[in-house]
């Protein structure tokens, strides 16, 4: 997957879905599926629900992150970003999927290009926030390696 390219994998059902790094050639794309997502606000108020917030969002998303999409031909139905700190070697890490596409193992594929790109930039910690009640969220992080703390 480096250089941007896709690689096709299947959901748990067999359907066809790409993923892969995200820039700005992507922008319009990821914006739509954070206008659409639903419920606003699902993770520590995120995404914003004011349209131009939302887009503002997305950008700094983009300046400031590695970004990764999946798609469903040419819809983006999720989002995984990493948002590095090289000084401290760590980045925090998002995760979004549409609501239509949950339980479907593809936030896992999202997780694993996230952290074999954290791998390539060196990074050693990737944490996140997570609310305690988010038990498919939990479920996925604990999958690859993540722990809790205070």
């Amino acid at each position: 997957m480096d250089g941007g390219g896709r690689m096709t994998i299947e959901d748990k059902t067999g359907c066809p879905f790409e993923v892969g790094a995200c820039g700005w050639r992507d922008s319009e794309c990821l914006t739509d599926m954070y206008l659409l997502f639903d419920p606003k606000k699902a993770s520590q108020g995120l995404p914003p629900d004011e349209d131009q917030a939302c887009r503002e969002w997305v950008r700094s998303l983009l300046n400031e992150g590695q970004n990764f999409l999946l798609w469903q031909e040419d819809r983006v139905v999720g989002h995984a970003v990493l948002l590095p700190d090289p000084d401290r070697k760590d980045a925090e890490f998002l995760i979004f999927v549409d609501q239509d596409f949950r339980s479907r193992g593809l936030g896992t594929e999202l997780t694993r290009a996230a952290l074999e790109q954290a791998s390539r930039l060196g990074l050693e910690i990737i944490w996140l926030t997570v609310p305690s009640h988010n038990f498919r969220a939990i479920g996925l992080y604990r999958k690859f390696g993540f722990m809790f703390a205070d």
